[in-house]
């Protein structure tokens, strides 16, 4: 078990870097895009990237979801081949129609939508990388699912490099604005698909498998259609934020959301990914159950300690991103609630891997569109009075909705134990350091910076409190040290 444990946190930390690389772009990016536009057009791009979530979820019609379950039941290395062609081909069908519907009401009512005057070349160059951003998925999933972590982080970061590159080329050297954003994307993203098709064509045996094709379907439609449904419900804040305030009020939340979901993309996205193909691998053998136990409780460390310092470090985050704009410091508010929502997000997700197994999608399906309506619910009743607070409440009150009935599902097709008890009082501490490290944030730099240290210190002795840390464990992590020192 320890060599399986090793080998999930060497996965993990590979497509960690690859997330760091992802979320680093932003950050160099972001003072670049504040450079030549205002908080306005800050707006509009983050209405894009919902709109992009939104062709993401509508394309693959669950073949993606499905194609990871089935890879590892295909008997030999042809068959998987045919798969990964037969996903592929119905995936280019199905974004070309995607990006295609989405681009002729955007084309209509983008004037509705962003409240704000969009060019059609805009457009085109948004709707053009996003086709092509798309396609790169299924390659990325294939290196994924053969976990091959090293190449599949060796594309993202040279795909991240032509995006800094064409959005600094069009930005700073062109001056076009907020065109130049997506022709860059557009550039970008396209010499990085034309990139990966020869690895495309290695991996593919042209023959189209319709019957397993409909197999995957019938696992992946049903969580696709609730997917389709909660990414338009939760994905809405932002818009109901613009209907009922407006598009700098949007660049506030969005700023606030973009630090918040640092948790999601270097810590969970990471972890999970480098855990969930190893999990499907393994699920039906004897121990999986009690490993599956394990990695969870070391996901909750990671989750909730990685999580308490972006909180408690999120000034300086911000200002370094927002080059010091004024306008953004007012996000600082929103990111220990929206970070709640992070963590009750990132447990529903590890909880969402027991129900694939047992292929419960359509119970995974219900769950998450009854949650989004809560959340859509209380953006409507919230955001007129709250702001972007009043959607990052509401985002909470959904996730934590999600999430227990997720768990109450997971105990009736698995004996899984979670402590929920310790759990609880862990996040009562959580909650009761983050809360109160805001209260130096006014404090003099060096004074705030060692409180914050004390902080996140006091809060890894709360694992050894509630029995996230063990003993032996502790044991082990020395034997490791004096192996490597050894040597």
């Amino acid at each position: 078990m320890q060599s399986q444990t090793r080998f999930i946190f060497r996965q993990g930390i590979i497509y960690g870097i690859g997330n760091v690389v992802v979320k680093l772009s932003g950050v160099i990016l972001i003072p670049l895009y504040l450079r030549y536009i205002n908080e306005e057009e800050f707006g509009v791009v983050a209405l894009f990237e919902t709109i992009f979530q939104f062709i993401l979820i509508l394309s693959g019609f669950g073949s993606r979801g499905g194609f990871m379950r089935w890879y590892h039941e295909m008997k030999n290395g042809r068959e998987k081949k045919q798969l990964f062609y037969t996903t592929f081909t119905f995936n280019f069908m199905t974004t070309m129609l995607s990006v295609v519907a989405v681009g002729a009401v955007l084309l209509f009512y983008s004037q509705q939508i962003f409240q704000y005057s969009i060019s059609s070349s805009i457009l085109l160059f948004f709707l053009v990388g996003t086709f092509f951003r798309l396609l790169m998925e299924l390659p990325y999933y294939l290196l994924k699912i053969e976990q091959k972590a090293v190449a599949q982080t060796w594309w993202v970061f040279l795909n991240v490099v032509l995006l800094i590159g064409t959005t600094f080329y069009f930005m700073e050297v062109k001056r076009m604005g907020l065109k130049g954003i997506y022709l860059g994307q557009m550039v970008a993203h396209t010499i990085t698909f034309l990139a990966l098709l020869p690895l495309i064509i290695r991996h593919s045996v042209p023959r189209f498998n319709t019957s397993v094709l409909k197999e995957m379907l019938h696992y992946g439609f049903p969580l696709a259609v609730s997917n389709i449904l909660t990414t338009v419900l939760t994905l809405s804040d932002r818009h109901i934020i613009n209907q009922y305030q407006n598009l700098s009020e949007v660049a506030g939340y969005s700023m606030g959301f973009k630090v918040s979901n640092l948790l999601q993309m270097v810590v969970v996205s990471a972890f999970i990914t480098g855990y969930s193909n190893y999990y499907f691998k393994t699920m039906h053998e004897k121990g999986s159950l009690l490993f599956y136990e394990k990695i969870l409780r070391y996901f909750m460390i990671f989750i909730s300690l990685g999580g308490l310092g972006v909180v408690l470090f999120s000034p300086e985050i911000i200002y370094v991103v927002s080059m010091g704009r004024e306008f953004f410091q007012s996000s600082v508010v929103i990111v220990p609630v929206l970070m709640i929502g992070m963590l009750f997000s990132g447990l529903r997700q590890m909880f969402m891997l027991p129900l694939n197994k047992h292929k419960r999608t359509r119970r995974i399906s219900m769950i998450l569109i009854l949650s989004a309506v809560i959340n859509i619910a209380g953006n409507f009743l919230l955001v007129p009075v709250m702001g972007k607070m009043g959607a990052s409440v509401s985002t909470v009150l959904a996730q934590l909705f999600a999430v227990v009935w997720f768990y109450v599902e997971v105990r009736r097709v698995e004996p899984l134990r979670f402590p929920v008890g310790k759990n609880f009082i862990l996040l009562i501490i959580w909650t009761a350091l983050a809360f109160g490290g805001m209260q130096c944030f006014d404090w003099y730099l060096p004074l705030a910076w060692g409180m914050k240290i004390l902080l996140m210190l006091l809060f890894f002795l709360s694992f050894f409190l509630t029995g996230h840390i063990h003993k032996e464990e502790i044991r082990e992590v020395k034997g490791i040290y004096q192996k490597i020192r050894g040597r």
